[in-house]
């Protein structure tokens, strides 16, 4: 499988076993990635947008690659014996960009008034926190109103990044100009951002973490798949983040190049076809189980994917294994049975051969797919209009105005169940905020299963329940799961060091240890 051999590609071209040589400072690493949209980790989930403001912003944690906290903003931390009370020590001396102190009170604004209000995963943790304290300038306590196994794994940037309150209170954070050139405490400050083009950061010489970062600059250059290869062979770029499928085989075994996944273990994810469960025909299950049949998703992961991928054959991915099961309702391609069921509902062929016709919002990285879906709904009766949009566009129709029939959306489901894939499908997160439930799917059961899963502590216990959400969540197929995986990034390890140091979101936050081959000994 392809994505065992992106696995063990982690050293390819230069041997990374070998003893480390002497990190050295300066030069500027160039990236190619997608247009972040606004600067601001607090109120999006968005996979463009977490490697530039993980540069620019600290969590409380960072999770290493088998998802235990190590220290960030929190130097460390201690737990009551009764698991309800968690009290951080924060790092001394921090100071955000614009030179103003960091504190306890920046913690305790930054969730209580942007990530538990609007962050599309972590305001979900409302429901568990009590009460947050800032009892000294280094010190931040969270009360739990009861037990909460995977607390700890949602304190790091991507979930839990702190903002600086000075900047942010009495304002609304979905519209703050800040948003647009932020200011963080990270090892990168913000240069410039030219939407559609090119974010520029410049190297913090203030950061906390002492010697770090080495590099000088991170340009972050918006380039489809297509565009980044070419710029990646021609050398004008040293990191890749988000090849597609072909071109991550085109690199493979590339001498100088490092193909992985490793890294990436944090952005497990199962790319589904989003349904609206609130619009006719889709609010109707057996048009949902009749759509699921009719795609051939072994067709779609092996061409538009290239293996990178596999099948889903789960509703949650099957890397977070202790909870994952595939002994589902499965929907084989079935072209037939998918016929008899749309003639079941009433949705029955015209004169022209119609059943009826739909749209799929999506962005360029999506293309190959939305063809895909086209032809194959197509086969029984359903005309696909496509509607290419910039991601932003799509984002705003489909979680904000609701006004779709068809989207997408690369769900990232770790550390665990409750952190990346809950989201998805309770009720009370079917709001105007990006990555959240985009579906419009409510049902009681699976909400009092979610939690129920939470307040188990035992692993096994609360695996059988996410097992059994899974027979829920397959039987009613509110989103059609397409494909399951990781999928690899491309770094140049000939001109770049430093890699495979920062966990399992290290896409996020590679910039604080990477260094240039080609710097000075020294910091100049």
């Amino acid at each position: 499988m392809l994505l065992v051999l992106l696995v063990l590609s982690a050293g390819s071209g230069t041997a990374e076993t070998a003893p480390a040589p002497k990190p050295l400072f300066g030069g500027t690493l160039v990236v190619a990635a997608g247009d972040p949209g606004p600067l601001n980790p607090g109120i999006t989930s968005s996979g463009q947008a977490h490697p530039v403001t993980g540069q620019i912003f600290n969590g409380l944690v960072r999770l290493d690659r088998y998802f235990a906290p190590t220290p960030d903003l929190a130097r460390s931390w201690k737990v009551s014996n009764d698991g309800k009370t968690y009290t951080f020590q924060l790092a001394p001396n921090v100071r955000w960009h614009d030179g103003r102190p960091f504190s306890s009170a920046d913690v305790k604004f930054t969730y209580d008034e942007i990530l538990l209000k609007l962050h599309p995963r972590t305001r979900t943790l409302a429901d568990v926190i009590e009460r947050i304290s800032a009892p000294s300038k280094n010190v931040v306590v969270f009360r739990l109103k009861q037990r909460y196994a995977p607390f700890l794994t949602w304190l790091d940037e991507d979930n839990g990044a702190i903002l600086p309150r000075h900047l942010y209170q009495g304002t609304d954070p979905l519209t703050n100009p800040v948003n647009l050139r932020p200011i963080g405490t990270g090892p990168f400050k913000f240069e410039s951002y030219t939407p559609g083009d090119r974010v520029v950061l410049v190297r913090n010489p203030t950061y906390f973490k002492t010697g770090l970062p080495r590099l000088d600059r991170l340009v972050f250059r918006n380039m489809p798949s297509a565009q980044a290869a070419q710029a990646f062979e021609a050398g004008e770029v040293g990191v890749y983040m988000f090849p597609s499928g072909p071109d991550a085989l085109r690199f493979l075994n590339r001498p100088g190049v490092t193909v992985t996944e490793r890294g990436r273990e944090g952005l497990a994810r199962v790319v589904p076809l989003i349904l609206n469960n609130r619009k006719s025909p889709f609010d109707d299950v057996r048009v949902r189980r009749a759509m699921a049949y009719a795609l051939d998703i072994e067709f779609i992961t092996r061409t538009a994917y290239a293996g990178v991928l596999r099948p889903a054959k789960s509703p949650l991915t099957r890397f977070i294994s202790w909870a994952y099961t595939s002994k589902v309702q499965q929907y084989p391609h079935n072209v037939a049975r998918a016929n008899a069921l749309l003639d079941e509902t009433g949705v029955r062929r015209g004169s022209n051969g119609v059943r009826f016709r739909t749209s799929l919002i999506y962005d360029a990285g999506f293309a190959r797919q939305a063809e895909l879906i086209k032809a194959q709904l197509g086969e029984v009766g359903i005309v696909v209009d496509l509607r290419l949009m910039d991601m932003n566009s799509w984002v705003r129709r489909l979680y904000i105005d609701k006004d779709f029939d068809m989207g997408y959306t690369n769900f990232t489901h770790p550390a665990d169940p409750d952190v990346g894939w809950k989201r998805i499908y309770v009720c009370s997160n079917y709001v105007k905020a990006p990555f959240t439930n985009g579906s419009g799917y409510c049902n009681a059961e699976v909400d009092k299963l979610f939690d129920q899963a939470v307040a188990e502590l035992d692993q096994k216990k609360r695996g059988d329940i996410y097992k059994k959400l899974q027979r829920k969540l397959a039987s009613d197929v509110p989103v059609i799961p397409i494909g399951d995986g990781i999928g690899p990034w491309i770094y140049r390890n000939s001109e770049f060091r430093g890699f495979g140091n920062s966990g399992s979101k290290e896409q996020f936050a590679f910039g604080e240890k990477v260094w240039w081959t080609k710097g000075s000994s020294s910091r100049r």
